[in-house]
């Protein structure tokens, strides 16, 4: 072989072993998924098992003083985490009980007095779903009791946005197409959405149920379920993008703690309201007037009570799973009748609110900081717990607790 043949046979070779060397090797698109998954997961894994040993760093090194409590933001309506909690017991069933019993309303109560869907004949259930409050562990009883009592049931995806700020032309549109669901057969419509009075656009007012849950229990569940790795990735197939590493390894207690915008809860320290308001439930209630926009405010607060009262058959709580199925049934037996007996005998088949392992046990020192900036969310949300107990009450009166 001749000098030049043999270098160009050299040169030959080594353009072959450099495409090889340098070759872009293309990965299917839910490999690449796959693989940002499992990065986010591990992040997870890491953060969980430094979150404790942080928090406990925190406590010993960091002792605030009132005075730099106002420099986070949480100046306003200070309540301690254990008298948020307790309330003289008056929040609790057995408080609410010995209360009623003591002033003598126990055996006044009545169930046609605590009962608003005996004013309608509507065979349409309107469920406008506080997310984080269980919402699919109800979804789902209804789903089975459709099949048995003979009606339909529709959920929006839980994809889809939160509607709390509706124009009236939104309302007017969302009011016409749920009445015209419950036209032909019993009905049942789901979706996290501002209440709506019916009445006012001349349509037929359905029957609303609703659920809730300890104000500041539901903030931290939020934040967390944000930050999971299957949240992250329908975000990614949304939005074609991760947030930053820090967005997903940021505790709630730091977020807390440095008055970062995500956990400030008050407006005159720069409260940041998403469209999306997950830092209230008593928005669900009010409506979607101007008066229901200010976060905090006794006349907000004042509405949506006012609502719950007059419009809402049933609010209930899986905090009181026997009570809350107790008055279902009686109250609404169109939709609801059997729903206890098929709770407990679906139980270990049903998607129950599960505990979200990504999420860390938060001090109660962080808790009672953010508790203080929600005592009308605490006022609200004991009325309800307050007016469900009644209810149950009333078609027990000689229950003896």
């Amino acid at each position: 072989m001749s000098l030049n043949a043999d270098r160009s046979y050299k040169m030959k070779l080594r353009d072959v072993e450099n495409a090889f060397k340098y070759r872009r090797i293309p990965y299917p698109k839910r490999s690449v998924e796959l693989i940002a998954l499992l990065a986010i997961s591990c992040t997870f894994f890491l953060f969980m098992h430094t979150n404790k040993l942080n928090s406990r760093l925190k406590e010993m090194e960091v002792k605030l003083q009132p005075s730099e409590f106002s420099a986070l933001g949480l100046t306003g309506n200070h309540i301690s985490g254990h008298d948020a909690g307790k309330h003289d017991d008056i929040n609790t069933l057995h408080g609410t009980y010995q209360y009623l019993k003591s002033t003598g309303q126990l055996w006044q109560l009545n169930p046609k007095h605590l009962n608003n869907t005996l004013s309608t004949n509507s065979e349409l259930l309107f469920f406008n779903r506080v997310p984080r409050t269980g919402a699919k562990t109800l979804i789902e009883l209804l789903s089975r009791l459709g099949e048995l009592h003979n009606f339909i049931l529709e959920h929006t995806p839980f994809s889809r946005p939160i509607a709390n700020h509706l124009t009236v032309k939104q309302q007017l549109a969302l009011g016409q197409y749920v009445s015209e669901l419950g036209q032909s057969s019993a009905f049942v419509y789901v979706e996290p959405v501002g209440y709506i009075d019916f009445r006012t656009y001349n349509f037929p007012q359905p029957i609303y149920v609703n659920m809730v849950r300890d104000p500041v229990e539901k903030i931290i569940s939020w934040y967390y379920h944000k930050r999971t790795p299957w949240n992250a990735l329908r975000m990614y197939k949304i939005t074609g993008k991760f947030q930053k590493r820090d967005f997903y390894t940021k505790s709630f207690e730091d977020c807390v703690l440095t008055g970062d915008p995500e956990c400030r809860y008050d407006y005159a320290m720069g409260f940041q309201n998403d469209s999306g308001d997950h830092k209230r439930q008593s928005l669900f209630f009010c409506g979607h007037a101007p008066i229901c926009e200010p976060f905090n405010i006794p006349a907000a607060i004042a509405r949506a009570k006012q609502n719950v009262e007059r419009h809402f058959a049933v609010v209930g709580s899986w905090e009181d799973v026997n009570v809350t199925l107790a008055v279902l049934e009686h109250y609404i037996p169109r939709f609801f009748r059997g729903v206890k007996y098929l709770y407990f005998a679906t139980e270990h088949s049903l998607a129950l609110p599960q505990r979200n392992h990504w999420k860390p046990k938060i001090g109660e020192h962080i808790k009672s900081l953010v508790r203080a900036n929600f005592t009308l969310e605490y006022e609200f949300y004991y009325f309800c717990k307050q007016r469900l107990y009644r209810q149950y009450f009333a078609i027990n009166r000689h229950l003896e607790l």
